[in-house]
């Protein structure tokens, strides 16, 4: 991938505010779409997007945190729940993007699931489903959406799509071998893309979370294991980073987060 890979302390953007990191660039606020923005990173995503005067559609399986967030700025959000896993479902959800907005200037693909378990364990349904929502989701997204991104020209600022990954890429843990190889797949993907749409002005960019504490890593790990997990929050600013740096014509190629205290030991987790 071009650019330059860069590690960051988890705390780097923790004092920037979603306003303050466009407010010296005019014009850069825009129209974006987030998936996976019922919870988690995908939502303070989402929220940061709004608090920055971007116009949001937003998706996710469940609709009713869809309905809440939109109903917190209607005029700025529209929900599309949908099943992003159905290359149905995200056409058809592309169409309803495309006659509220025909065009956007930044994409961002947060939906994703984890769980951690032993290779004789893991099924081979568990790991086909956990590829289809972490890696295919993003795929279809892509097909359907890419031409929407606005290319850049002397009069548009370069296009940003933003994949969301995992420090499992760059450091490896047991019991994960299903995420992991679906973790590998969105880098490599994100890469061949880059090199893909870049001709077009449109940037691909990888946000690689350490733990962060979500419903998702909630229910997956026990409350010790989150000891210096990372808050959403912090993600959604360094997503904000990494589109701002594109729509400025610079490129970040991934911007990877360290937790204070890595995840616990096999023998920790049994406590």
């Amino acid at each position: 991938m071009s650019g330059y890979f860069r590690p960051i302390r988890a705390d780097a953007f923790a004092s920037a505010k979603p306003r303050e990191i466009f407010a010296t660039m005019p014009g850069m606020a825009s129209t974006a779409f987030v998936a996976g923005a019922s919870s988690g990173i995908g939502a303070a995503i989402a929220e940061a997007l709004l608090d920055a005067g971007w116009q949001v559609a937003l998706s996710a399986r469940r609709s009713a945190p869809l309905a809440a967030l939109a109903a917190r700025a209607p005029r700025q959000v529209l929900a599309l729940p949908a099943d992003l896993t159905d290359a149905a479902a995200v056409e058809a959800l592309a169409a309803r993007l495309r006659a509220w907005q025909p065009r956007l200037s930044a994409l961002v693909t947060a939906a994703g699931d984890f769980f951690q378990r032993s290779l004789a364990e893991t099924t081979p349904a568990e790991f086909e489903r956990l590829w289809r929502v972490n890696v295919l989701s993003k795929f279809l997204l892509m097909r359907e959406l890419a031409p929407l991104l606005e290319p850049a020209s002397a009069a548009q600022p370069p296009s940003a799509v933003i994949h969301v990954a995992s420090l499992a890429v760059h450091q490896d843990f047991p019991d994960e071998s299903a995420y992991a190889a679906a973790m590998y797949a969105v880098e490599g993907m994100a890469r061949s893309q880059d090199l893909e749409l870049a001709p077009r002005g449109i940037r691909v960019a990888v946000l690689s979370p350490g733990l962060t504490r979500t419903e998702l890593t909630e229910r997956s790990f026990p409350p010790p294991a989150l000891r210096g997990a990372l808050p959403p929050a912090a993600m959604a600013v360094s997503a904000l980073h990494l589109i701002s740096t594109i729509r400025a014509g610079g490129y970040i190629a991934e911007i990877l987060h360290l937790p204070g205290r890595g995840r616990l030991s096999a023998e920790e987790r049994q406590d």
